[in-house]
């Protein structure tokens, strides 16, 4: 099976999670948003279940990986309707205006705008093209171990601050400015991994080099979109938009990205037994 090591990376994650959103909300849960409570259950929710799946094929438990896979049909709907939660509360403390109250929102919001776009579209195109690579196990696992690095960035650029690093530590609203320099940061060591599998590997890891393409994106668009008026504006609008709305969004383009790479998968299949029918006649 591909990737041994996988499920040890994948609980490096899932350490980092706990370790950089501590502060920010492990902590503080009974006072959280429930957008955040979406975004936060459902998305540790999925990163357990890919380390399970890897963990699963490693001790040759087919049936059981599939089955959890099957399941990961439903959860991934309710994981973009997440992300899509965390957009709506960005957009409605852009849209208040309050410097005193949300400063790095109104510093940084158009930025997180786009970076979290940009992992909207990255989380839809892994897992659709995991469903639809479901009998290739290069492919399919892959891509879904790509998923938990789109939001590997997050927790790691948090633990950084509480880590005390002084290029990237915020201890007051004087270094407000190192925010982002420790989300580009964290963005930069997740795509040198992806380049290292795909290195070790070859085409056979071609779903790394996509996930590392996608988090070079996010940091290019996070790195030059924080000023744009345009940008703002559609924080704004957005910021207008009821939040169940947001969140049905979501939901919906993830439900799309379910069905569309279920069979995607299963029309890959019917094609590769037709090309197959002549030789075995």
């Amino acid at each position: 099976m591909p990737y041994r090591s996988a499920p040890y990376w994948v609980a490096g994650v899932i350490a980092v999670i706990l370790a950089g959103f501590w502060p920010s909300y492990w902590s503080i849960l009974d006072t959280s948003r429930w957008q955040f409570h979406l975004h936060g259950a459902i998305s540790s929710l999925w990163v357990l279940m890919v380390l399970f799946q890897s963990w699963a094929v490693q001790k040759k438990q087919l049936p059981l990986h599939r089955t959890v896979g099957t399941a990961s049909l439903f959860l991934f709907p309710v994981l973009i309707g997440g992300l899509m939660g965390i957009i709506d509360v960005t957009a409605k403390n852009f849209l208040r205006g309050d410097s005193a109250e949300n400063p790095v929102t109104m510093m940084l919001g158009p930025a997180f705008l786009t970076g979290l776009l940009v992992a909207v579209a990255a989380y839809l195109t892994l897992y659709y093209r995991a469903l639809k690579h479901r009998r290739s196990v290069w492919s399919h696992a892959g891509y879904m171990l790509g998923t938990p690095i789109i939001l590997f960035e997050s927790p790691f650029s948090r633990l950084l601050d509480i880590a005390g690093v002084p290029a990237f530590a915020v201890r007051g609203p004087a270094d407000f400015d190192k925010i982002l320099p420790s989300i580009l940061f964290s963005d930069a060591l997740a795509v040198a991994f992806c380049l290292v599998v795909y290195l070790r590997f070859g085409p056979r890891a071609k779903p790394f080099l996509v996930t590392a393409m996608f988090v070079a994106l996010q940091m290019l668009v996070m790195a030059t979109t924080g000023d744009i008026g345009l940008l703002q504006s559609a924080l704004r609008g957005l910021g207008n938009v009821p939040s169940w709305a947001m969140v049905a969004s979501g939901i919906a383009m993830g439900a799309a990205a379910s069905w569309l790479g279920w069979r995607a998968g299963g029309a890959e299949r019917t094609s590769a037994l037709a090309t197959q029918a002549p030789a075995s006649a």
